[in-house]
């Protein structure tokens, strides 16, 4: 069994599943939320760690859904808001509709009820997709331009989920966090 990671940061500024799993899925997710496998690592920026947040079930069902949609990741310019190829980021990526299905649904409600905050400001979920070599820059997760402020305004949280295992890479870094903070997506044995 995997152990999938997700990290909530507050910031200053598959397999093909029968249709009963689908069905009897809706609604569980934020029943299953367990504060005791929630870690502070950081209070400036707020940074946490929730061991297991997804089921590899989700975590599989994510992957599906995005392994034939992936796409050269994007970025939105400072001043049009508009998506831009950049060597700031160069991961692949795609984004999963709102309510897309059961199991989505049921992760947004998780989030949710997370987070504290209502599921209909959350955004649609992006998968990404680094390879060796590939990265993202150092960077805000808010948006400063006209356009994506009218889309709903500035990111009050951003919830990383680590969908699978690699043995090294991966890490993300918060360098400006009280304590240097890497998170790193190595399986604990």
């Amino acid at each position: 069994m995997s152990n999938h990671r997700v990290l909530l940061l507050f910031l200053v500024t598959w397999i093909s599943h029968c249709d009963e799993v689908l069905s009897s899925y809706a609604g569980s997710a934020s029943s299953i939320i367990n504060p005791s496998k929630v870690k502070q690592i950081s209070w400036n920026p707020r940074a946490f760690v929730y061991e297991g947040f997804l089921t590899d079930l989700e975590c599989d069902h994510l992957i599906s859904l995005a392994k034939s949609e992936l796409k050269r990741s994007a970025v939105a310019d400072n001043l049009s808001g508009e998506s831009q190829l950049s060597e700031v980021r160069t991961s692949s990526g795609m984004f999963i509709p709102k309510d897309k299905d059961p199991i989505i649904s049921g992760i947004e409600d998780k989030i949710s009820s997370w987070t504290f905050l209502p599921k209909e400001n959350g955004e649609d979920i992006q998968v990404l997709r680094y390879e060796h070599g590939q990265k993202y820059d150092p960077h805000y997760d808010y948006f400063s331009d006209k356009v994506n402020i009218a889309r709903g305004g500035h990111r009050v949280a951003t919830v990383l989920m680590y969908l699978t295992d690699v043995t090294s890479g991966g890490e993300t870094v918060f360098p400006n966090a009280e304590v240097c903070i890497v998170i790193d997506v190595v399986r604990s044995s």
